[in-house]
């Protein structure tokens, strides 16, 4: 792509991690490689305790030969550094890894409207900024129910040393950040996958207690007996639980005034309507054993 003076357009690079998502790797594809120059991907279990998870991922993602499918052991890499770990793989192995190019996290369970990409290459393409904080719905046992969330996707790559540090953060500190407001920002659908690996992952990160133990005993308690007809109550229990009046257990996701979930009722991005997943009415019901 070029600009109309002949100047060339800064490309997006797309990086995909992914582990047991069958159900939503199709979508998440297909949206990357509508929204990104090159799309990068790495399909691992982040610690063996997650291998039981394995399901046709890696097959669907072979039906698509416009992306780079890498292989990348993240075992031999300690727990907290895995997925930071995997991002950097994909940007050594990236063609258009070069200064004013741009990296964009897009996970299987993160999508974006269509306004929502059109906004972000405006961002680009003003050459103002050199992030972009997006903020997301983050959705809740069904795709009507959701909290708000904040976070940081896209970063413009300055020279050959950028790369990401644990927890994702890029190396480089921003001198201007672009925040893409909520009400065109990203639909976030972690807890609408296998809640069992994020269990899984949970515990391994912090085998010496602290805040994971809390995450662990709230979806063990909470989140899989959370009844939308009775929120208060359970609102109640986990304030009794973790000293906030809230659906999850710390002040990180932001819940209406009342401490309950916010309610959508619009669209939701054209590859998860495509794929049906709206419909679905509680996705904790998905779950097998």
């Amino acid at each position: 792509m070029s600009y109309p003076d002949g100047g060339e357009m800064n490309k997006i690079i797309g990086l995909l991690t992914a582990w047991g998502t069958e159900d939503w790797i199709r979508p998440a594809i297909k949206q990357a490689l509508e929204y990104c120059d090159e799309v990068m991907v790495v399909v691992t279990a982040w610690t063996p305790e997650l291998k039981k998870f394995e399901d046709r991922t890696r097959d669907i993602c072979k039906e698509y030969p416009q992306l780079t499918l890498l292989d990348y052991d993240v075992q031999k890499t300690a727990t907290n550094h895995a997925i930071c770990a995997a991002l950097n793989h994909m940007l050594k192995n990236s063609r258009s890894f070069s200064p004013g190019n741009w990296v964009w996290i897009l996970d299987a369970d993160e999508f974006y409207a269509v306004v929502s990409h059109e906004k972000i290459k405006s961002i680009i393409e003003n050459g103002e900024y050199d992030q972009i904080s997006v903020e997301s719905k983050f959705f809740m046992i069904n795709m009507q129910r959701y909290l708000k969330e904040g976070g940081r996707s896209l970063f413009r790559v300055e020279n050959a040393e950028d790369e990401f540090k644990p927890s994702n953060r890029w190396s480089r500190a921003a001198k201007k950040i672009y925040t893409l407001p909520r009400e065109i920002g990203m639909f976030h659908y972690s807890m609408l996958t296998d809640t069992r690996r994020h269990r899984i992952r949970w515990h391994v990160a912090n085998l010496s207690g602290g805040p994971q133990w809390d995450k662990i005993k709230w979806l063990d308690e909470i989140y899989p007996n959370y009844d939308l007809e009775n929120e208060d109550y359970w609102i109640e229990e986990n304030f009794k639980m973790f000293g906030i009046r809230s659906p999850w257990f710390n002040i990180g996701f932001i819940p209406d005034k009342n401490g309950r979930l916010f309610k959508y009722e619009g669209k939701h991005p054209k590859f998860i309507e495509e794929a049906g997943l709206p419909e679905i009415k509680d996705f904790r019901k998905r779950l097998v054993t």
